[in-house]
């Protein structure tokens, strides 16, 4: 190593020769970018011994010539800059003792700071000061997020995705620890999407759209589970949204993504909000999106003829099949069994291995009202009712405590043995229930 040192010595020893009776001045002094005399020379000279070892991996000889120049001509160097953080990053990794690590990360502080002070882009990296202290310092929460709002006052619409998705962590942190409030958070989410939405607009990139589009899962997503997220504080901030611009498809699908993740179908800005997406774009989804406004309204006709809509505009199996699987819940419940047996049946064809679909029919059947021309016939539904519930679990363990509980209370209501014997029916034989329900199912008794 001392070699090397030499070596790049030797390299300068003419220029400082030359230079020696010249006037000396560094550059920190007088803005330029190596100083004057001598203290060009040194500034220089330093310039390339720590790039050379930097380059080398020798950072505990680079770092003592880097802060000659970070010191003495800090405009020499942008990259300078980024290598300095990158070599207290290595130190602060390698240190062994808090107070060690934390004078790291108040070097690395420091090394942005002085990049702003001379080179300018001060929203960027002061972004990127926050991203680092956020990755250094656990308990630098508070700061980091006020940070993160400094950067974002001064880079409004274009602040980097990265900086958003660091913020809006840091304050569902804070906001579970009770830092911030809820008003807060809200306000932290509308703004985070405003300015995603704003620069998925003029985004050309594929590239860039997708990852913009991931951050903006990731703020939605934090948002939701942050618990702020309710009707109360949704619609205000989204309403103006809605307002603003009313026939922007992105917006409107944003909107009613998110009044759907939080159960405000019933609002009024829900409703508006579906149906100006049904009228740009009459898709699956927003078809979808009206079939859940009507529902809550207990109309009917209107939900199925929207839920109707999705399904034949769908082209995703899976997601058909969960469409067929609700309509034949909500089917059910508007009083209609065997219509709802027929679309839970539609989306067992989609997706056999969803158990929910069972659970449905079984319940259609046990609920059918004056079935069978006796009290005996009456009750075999429960036989058949009871097996698709047993289906349900053998294909779906998910809906097995569902499938227990089911099966627990209909099977109390399966024939006695007094009332199979004078139909002739013995235990354990086959028995076909018969209308529309049209299943042969084997016979228990109570």
């Amino acid at each position: 190593m001392e070699a090397q040192v030499k070596r790049i010595l030797t390299a300068f020893l003419v220029v400082v020769t030359i230079a020696s009776g010249a006037f000396a001045q560094k550059g920190v002094e007088d803005g330029s970018k190596y100083g004057h005399g001598e203290d060009s020379i040194r500034a220089l000279t330093h310039l390339s011994m720590y790039k050379q070892f930097y380059k080398q991996k020798g950072y505990n000889d680079a770092i003592k010539s880097w802060r000659v120049v970070y010191s003495e001509a800090p405009k020499a160097s942008r990259n300078m800059y980024l290598h300095g953080v990158n070599m207290y990053k290595i130190f602060y990794q390698k240190s062994k003792t808090p107070e060690v690590r934390e004078k790291y990360v108040d070097s690395i502080m420091e090394v942005y700071n002085q990049r702003i002070e001379y080179w300018g882009d001060e929203g960027y990296y002061t972004a990127r000061k926050a991203v680092d202290l956020y990755a250094l310092d656990s308990d630098a929460k508070k700061e980091v997020y006020d940070m993160m709002h400094e950067a974002m006052d001064i880079m409004t619409n274009q602040t980097p995705d990265f900086a958003l998705n660091v913020m809006m962590q840091t304050a569902l942190s804070l906001y579970l620890d009770e830092e911030i409030t809820k008003d807060n958070m809200v306000n932290n989410f509308a703004e985070a999407s405003d300015i995603i939405s704003f620069q998925l607009k003029s985004e050309t990139n594929q590239s860039k759209r997708e990852q913009l589009e991931q951050v903006q899962a990731n703020v939605e997503l934090i948002f939701t589970q942050s618990g702020a997220a309710d009707c109360e504080s949704l619609i205000p901030v989204l309403k103006p949204r809605f307002e603003e611009n009313p026939d922007d498809i992105e917006n409107l699908k944003n909107i009613v993504s998110l009044l759907r993740k939080r159960d405000c179908e019933a609002s009024e800005l829900y409703e508006k909000s579906a149906e100006a997406l049904y009228k740009i774009e009459p898709s699956a989804n927003a078809a979808y999106g009206l079939a859940r406004v009507f529902l809550k309204k207990e109309n009917w006709e209107k939900t199925t003829e929207y839920y109707k809509e999705a399904i034949n505009n769908e082209e995703d199996d899976i997601t058909k099949a969960r469409y067929y699987k609700e309509l034949a819940e909500i089917t059910l419940v508007s009083g209609s069994p065997s219509q709802a047996v027929g679309y839970a049946s539609e989306a067992l064809k989609l997706n056999p291995n969803d158990g929910d679909p069972y659970l449905t029919i079984g319940k259609a059947y046990a609920n059918v009202k004056n079935f069978g021309d006796n009290k005996f016939q009456a009750r075999t539904i429960y036989w058949v009712a009871v097996d698709m519930f047993q289906r349900a679990k053998s294909v779906d363990t998910s809906t097995t405590d569902n499938a227990n509980k089911l099966i627990s209370i209909y099977s109390q209501y399966f024939p006695d043995k007094e009332e199979a014997f004078f139909h002739d029916v013995t235990e354990g034989s086959s028995y076909k229930v018969g209308g529309w329900i049209n299943r042969t199912t084997t016979a228990r008794f109570n």
